[in-house]
């Protein structure tokens, strides 16, 4: 029988269909990585066309509106500028025929900075139409509040846009031209007053220069939103001349967690970062270039998040031109989702990670900027820094502590002198965290290199901020039967039917019984510890900085009586118009300031006395009675009622139900000290 060698017709068949798949395959590959590079491309081109526009809409040259001249008064809705609205034709290749339509469009809303208190102090934004804005208004609206928008259909014809924020003031081209490139031998700068803060709520540093910086608030602005934490300071650069101080800059920094999710390759931002120019430290802006980006995960979260989500991703490049944001193992950060008490790294497009951002205000615009750096944290009682010694010790081992790891030393000891002996009760104490921002290379060694000379202006060109993290910080101790200290979530939202009255507790020790304690503050090292939330890596996590270093002890007496205290909150509302609120207890130039120093507490019988403790920020106020006997018996009452308001008192027991009265008695003696069981209720209305 012949053999015959070679393929069959079927066998033909089959292969051609095997390789007909394959190809099928690959086309359709191919053409997924088209449509997704011509989608990012499209986006690109949208983002420019918008951030065009806005940037056209600042070019007027004059106020009043006056044929063919670009003015203020012309910036409207669609009107203004030379870039016309609607369509907008834009070569999307190289290919002259290659042509793609989008439709360009913003909006504008004039807006008012209006005294709200009739204090003579303008405090409050009112946009045109708001009811409270009174009848006579400026002839040019001090602010323009812009959102412009660019739409288009993609390759899929579904319907795409993008929206860019800004704001424009009434300053001529030419005015604001000067004001950003000002030559020496331009007009002398106007002059600002600044009125330096007070110890311990401020801390002022001397840098060398005949200049001092402190942060301008006693802590920072804690405004909690849900998902997320935004958190608000701001520090002032000022001239001490024993004369009088002139503000030579002010910083504003914004910080904010967010839940993201990855969105592949794009367009997102390097940080903003301060670097040396002409011997002076100057803010630099990020760029855009083509890296990871991400997205925001669902709704209700802060507007920040969009540009935190997008922007916060390190390349290879980015970390060898020194703009990163933060170093994960010697190369760009990673992205993680932690949950059930692990991290999932975050690697493909559509995973889920947490995310947190820190941003500077730099012309007016939040940027993304580089991660905070928290090199320590010191802890002390809330008098402490009153003893001018106490303040001296601790500013120059701040100083110390930078000079220490810049130069790549040992830490400096802590000051001395910041342990307590308490009796039983409530007392606040505070936690600072000393942050250093990264330089780069060359800005580092001119810095070592004035450290090195003994040149004290090292101080003038080196990035550091000395923050209140007393709301933002984890605390305990290691005896909860000798002292307890409180550690609240992060509630800033007013809701009295579930016992919300927009502040929280952290860092109240409430002193219990005779004994020693170890009291301990911890924050994380990067942006989450300035947002007081879950670190959002392991490596964050492993770096946690931690104040162990105070010790506590209760003293309530040798006595064959035992005695204990009563600490209870004080919470504190203002209805005005209709319109309820937390009160304002620091800041007495704001509408709605409630002085709680008037508070008087009566003690029947009067065998000892309670005082009245108001913490900064918003922090929950306190009242605190010592050397309680466990004998005790008796009635305790507040007296309260601030001029210009109706006054309810109410007392909180200790089964959470609300009585309205001005006191609360104890018919059985204590046998412990009660913390937050009687508690004072506030409500005060016009």
């Amino acid at each position: 029988m012949k053999r015959f060698f070679g393929f069959t017709f079927l066998e033909v068949l089959v292969v051609t269909f095997i390789v007909m798949l394959g190809v099928t395959g690959y086309v359709t590959l191919q053409t997924k990585f088209l449509q997704s590079d011509s989608q990012l491309n499209l986006r690109a081109t949208a983002m420019r066309l918008a951030l065009e526009k806005l940037d056209d809409l600042k070019m007027f040259t004059q106020l009043d509106t006056e044929e063919n001249i670009n003015a203020y008064n012309d910036i409207v809705s669609n009107g203004g500028g030379d870039l016309s609205s609607g369509t907008v034709e834009v070569q999307v290749s190289s290919d002259d025929s290659n042509t793609y339509s989008f439709q360009r469009s913003w909006d504008v809303i004039n807006q008012y900075y209006i005294d709200t208190d009739d204090d003579g102090v303008e405090d409050t934004w009112y946009s045109e139409g708001n009811e409270n804005l009174p009848e006579d208004l400026p002839v040019y609206a001090p602010q323009k509040a812009i959102v412009v928008t660019v739409s288009w259909t993609d390759y899929q014809g579904e319907s795409q846009s993008v929206s860019v924020s800004g704001s424009i003031a009434p300053v001529t081209q030419s005015n604001s031209y000067h004001a950003v490139n000002q030559s020496d031998s331009a007009a002398t700068e106007p002059q600002v007053e600044y009125d330096p803060g007070d110890a311990p709520d401020v801390i002022a540093y001397d840098l060398g220069n005949g200049e001092a910086v402190e942060t301008s608030k006693p802590v920072p602005e804690i405004d909690n939103r849900g998902l997320n934490n935004v958190v608000e300071f701001e520090t002032v650069r000022y001239t001490t001349n024993n004369v009088d101080e002139t503000k030579v800059e002010q910083e504003d920094f914004l910080t904010v967690n967010c839940e993201c999710v990855l969105a592949g390759t794009g367009q997102g931002k390097t940080p903003a970062m301060n670097v040396l120019l002409d011997d002076a430290m100057t803010t630099e802006s990020g760029s855009f270039v083509s890296k990871t980006i991400g997205e925001v995960d669902g709704n209700g979260q802060a507007a920040l998040c969009e540009e935190c989500c997008r922007d916060h991703h390190d390349t290879d490049d980015m970390v060898t031109n020194e703009t990163y944001y933060r170093l994960e193992d010697g190369g760009p950060h990673k992205h993680y989702k932690y949950s059930g008490g692990s991290y999932s790294l975050a690697s493909s497009t559509g995973d889920q990670y947490d995310e947190v951002c820190r941003f500077k205000r730099i012309n007016g615009f939040f940027e993304t900027y580089i991660d905070w750096t928290l090199l320590e944290v010191v802890e002390f009682d809330d008098e402490y820094l009153f003893d001018s010694d106490n303040l001296d010790a601790y500013q120059a081992y701040v100083i110390d502590l930078m000079e220490a790891d810049i130069q790549g030393n040992s830490y400096p000891t802590k000051p001395a002198g910041r342990d307590l002996t308490v009796a039983t009760g409530g007392h606040q104490l505070i936690s600072r965290g000393i942050y250093l921002d990264r330089m780069k290379s060359s800005h580092l060694s001119a810095v070592q290199d004035l450290i090195s000379a003994s040149d004290t202006s090292w101080q003038a060109i080196t990035p550091f901020y000395d923050v209140n993290l007393t709301l933002l910080a984890q605390w305990s101790t290691d005896d909860n039967s000798v002292a307890t200290i409180t550690n609240e979530d992060i509630e800033t939202i007013v809701d009295p039917v579930n016992d919300f009255y927009g502040t929280y507790s952290r860092g109240r020790l409430n002193a219990l019984a005779d004994g020693t304690v170890t009291v301990s503050s911890f924050a994380n090292p990067y942006n989450s510890g300035i947002t007081g939330t879950t670190a959002i890596s392991s490596d964050e996590n492993d770096n946690l900085i931690t104040e162990d270093s105070m010790t506590v002890t209760v003293d309530t007496g040798a006595s064959a009586t035992n005695y204990y205290g009563i600490v209870g909150d004080i919470s504190c509302l203002v209805t005005i118009a209709g319109v309820t609120d937390s009160c304002e207890l620091n800041n007495s130039k704001k509408s709605g300031y409630v002085d709680l120093s008037e508070l008087d507490i009566d003690v029947s019988p009067a065998n000892f006395s309670c005082t009245v403790t108001v913490p900064k920020g918003n922090s929950t106020p306190f009242y605190s009675c010592e050397d309680v006997s466990e004998n005790w018996t008796g009635t305790i009452t507040f007296n309260f009622a601030p001029s210009g308001y109706t006054t309810q008192l109410s007392i909180q027991y200790p089964d959470s139900s609300v009585s309205v009265s001005d006191s609360y008695s104890l018919a059985t003696g204590l046998t412990a000290t009660s913390t937050s069981e009687y508690n004072l209720i506030i409500e005060l209305s016009q």
